[in-house]
């Protein structure tokens, strides 16, 4: 049996062993802990920035004090600690093991727009002539040539070049013919219209309502190119479309002598980079996909997302538009500044759209059925839109959809259809083997739009030409409308007649084609492009 004296050593005993036990478990759970301190320039704390291990998802906020500890695994290999907060560049500290507390300072920058601002070309250097010598100005191939050259393959690096939207503007043709098909030149020769707010923006910043794109130069002939998207800060949504491109932009260049790039990573660095949250969200898009003709939102795309399940889902026009290729693991070169990082957080700047057929593809569902009782052959078919965000199609209204359905005998020849939707007009009149598909069996997709002004109006001086549909910089209504919207349906049915002498089998074909414009409008411009067959899905049926 244990004296007092035993029972009180015993339990000092325990107590020591459980205290070292305690302090080695704390040493080896804090031994890659890390403090540090976030400053600004003359030294005053900067609180909430966030603070990172360069390229891991290891980071951390500052406190009030502008304090900070971070702790890391064995595994992380990052060059820098970073932070980074709005109104300020990323800026970091090279990262090692071994040191064990930081001081970061961050350098605001500056919110005053410089107007006076000379745009850096995407892909072509440019040499800057000072009071003492000549500079070679790096485009921004140089360091990011991967991303240029996925930029270079996007609708926005041709936007203000463009042959359709160019022969539109002009009213011409493929070879430049004037006075060919629509164009809004032709119904109103004495303006350039808005047109270049979206299509040329670095054009039309000091002349929104009125800059010729023909007359484009240096990096503002790029269309919507990287100097241009990444020195926005701020868009404005006006809900009715009114005021697009440039007039819902507000820019941050900065003086002669500084830089800023805004993007996507808050740990960019070194570099004259600065996160902003605005290039994960929507409300980047809006101002040139949401804009207004006279009283009619031609472009309603941003409206249609934002009033979809995707937006209540928070899901980004980015998430799809830009999803990641995974083929590249670093955004910039690595003697610049670009460190690997997981290829799927590495948004593509292809931009897809109505140029990748296997995107198209893969939005919508096509699913087809087909019955024969009492000599009639009964066809339904379904369309669903189950990944695109907003209608489908969308964007410009001169963009349409035709849903073809055929039922032919073993030797291919055509049933006769009883009842159900025919193509309309705007599908193309004239042979079948040119694409012309007016009056065959079928469905057309469309935001149809009809002319309101008077042909011709003297009073208001136009001399409009008849269109129809008509074009959407004209005054117009929306005759119909009948796309399929963000996880939306349409069904349509059609019945053949099969005469009792015929034997064999059945073919029964549903096909989908995407046009960029309407099938008269591109014959009369000789605009060579080609339908899209986004589906096609084949039946057989057996009498």
């Amino acid at each position: 049996m244990k004296t007092h004296s035993q029972k009180h050593l015993y339990t000092r005993y325990v107590f020591i062993e459980f205290l070292l036990l305690t302090i080695f478990l704390y040493n080896s759970a804090f031994a890659n802990q890390f403090l540090g301190i976030v400053l600004d320039p003359k030294g005053q704390p900067i609180d909430e920035a966030v603070v990172r291990l360069q390229g891991s998802r290891i980071s951390t906020l500052t406190d009030q004090k502008g304090l900070f500890t971070i702790n890391i695994d064995n595994t992380v290999r990052s060059r820098y600690i970073t932070a980074w907060k709005a109104g300020f560049y990323n800026s970091g500290q090279p990262f090692s093991k071994k040191v064990k507390e930081y001081s970061i300072i961050l350098k605001p920058v500056s919110s005053i727009d410089n107007e006076k601002y000379s745009w850096i070309s995407s892909s072509h250097n440019r040499s800057i002539i000072t009071e003492d010598k000549t500079e070679e100005e790096k485009a921004c191939q140089f360091c990011h040539p991967m991303i240029v050259e996925e930029w270079e393959n996007s609708a926005h690096s041709t936007s203000a070049k463009n042959p359709l939207f160019l022969s539109f503007f002009n009213g011409t043709n493929q070879n430049n013919r004037k006075k060919v098909g629509p164009g809004y030149r032709l119904d109103f020769p004495n303006s350039q219209g808005n047109c270049a707010a979206c299509h040329v923006p670095a054009l039309a910043l000091d002349n929104p309502f009125n800059s010729d794109p023909n007359k484009a130069q240096g990096a503002a002939k790029e269309g919507v190119f990287c100097d241009f998207c990444h020195k926005i800060v701020n868009t404005s949504i006006d809900r009715t479309g009114g005021y697009p491109g440039i007039l819902s932009i507000q820019f941050q260049r900065q003086a002669e002598g500084r830089q800023i790039f805004f993007g996507p990573y808050d740990d960019s660095f070194p570099g004259d980079n600065s996160y902003h949250p605005l290039y994960k969200d929507s409300r980047y898009c809006a101002p040139c996909h949401n804009g207004r003709f006279w009283d009619v939102l031609a472009y309603s795309e941003f409206r249609e997302w934002a009033e979809s399940p995707y937006a209540k889902k928070g899901i980004q026009c980015q998430d799809c538009h830009m999803k990641p290729t995974g083929r590249m693991s670093r955004f910039a070169l690595q003697r610049d500044g670009g460190i690997l990082r997981n290829p799927l957080t590495i948004p593509s700047h292809i931009n897809y759209g109505v140029r990748n057929v296997s995107f198209m593809s893969d939005a919508i569902e096509l699913d087809t059925q087909a019955t024969l009782k009492d000599n009639i052959l009964t066809v339904s078919v379904i369309l669903r839109n189950v990944k695109a965000g907003h209608h489908y199609p969308t964007g410009s209204p001169m963009r349409n959809m035709i849903l073809l359905v055929d039922a032919v005998d073993k030797k291919g020849k055509p049933l006769s259809i009883v009842t159900g939707e025919r193509v309309p007009v705007w599908g193309g009149i004239g042979a079948r083997e040119d694409g012309n598909y007016a009056g065959l069996p079928g469905k057309g997709f469309a935001k149809v739009l009809k002319d309101l002004a008077l042909y011709p109006d003297g009073q208001m001086r136009r001399r409009f030409l008849k269109e129809y549909p008509a074009p959407h910089w004209r005054p117009t209504l929306v005759e119909s409308d009948n796309r399929i919207p963000a996880h939306g349906f349409d069904t349509s049915d059609y019945q053949f007649f099969v005469p009792e002498t015929l034997s064999g089998h059945i073919s029964v074909t549903a096909r989908l084609i995407y046009r960029r414009a309407y099938k008269k409008w591109l014959d009369e411009k000789d605009l060579k492009m080609s339908d899209m067959e986004i589906i096609r899905k084949r039946l057989i049926v057996r009498r």
